[in-house]
């Protein structure tokens, strides 16, 4: 997926990003090379939303599917912060067990 309004990442279980496209350049200031393997939450979450975020994440990973709309700040590049309102979806394996992390997000 490539839309130009919507910013879209892919994370694997471990929060290592592995896309990186649509207005997440635009937004974040970032290229998807410049993120690319590199872990979401030390990247782009204030240290002040860390904890809370990743409890949302493990949370969603295990099944909570109460997260799959969420809101939260990013740190942009430049050090400015931009609230994102995302719908996120688990990708899971012939197992049932979640593979990776699909969010959809728009700019607040």
């Amino acid at each position: 997926m490539d839309d130009e309004n919507t910013f879209y990442v892919v994370l694997d279980t471990h929060a290592n990003i592995i896309a990186f496209e649509g207005l997440a350049t635009s937004i974040s200031g970032y290229t998807a090379s410049e993120v690319i393997g590199r872990n979401w939450f030390e990247l782009f979450i204030p240290e002040s939303d860390l904890q809370e975020m990743l409890n949302v994440f493990n949370g969603f990973l295990d099944g909570n599917l109460s997260f799959w709309e969420y809101e939260n700040e990013i740190t942009c590049k430049d050090g400015t912060h931009q609230l994102i309102r995302w719908k996120n979806a688990l990708r899971r394996g012939t197992d049932g067990i979640a593979v990776s992390m699909h969010c959809e997000g728009t700019k607040v």
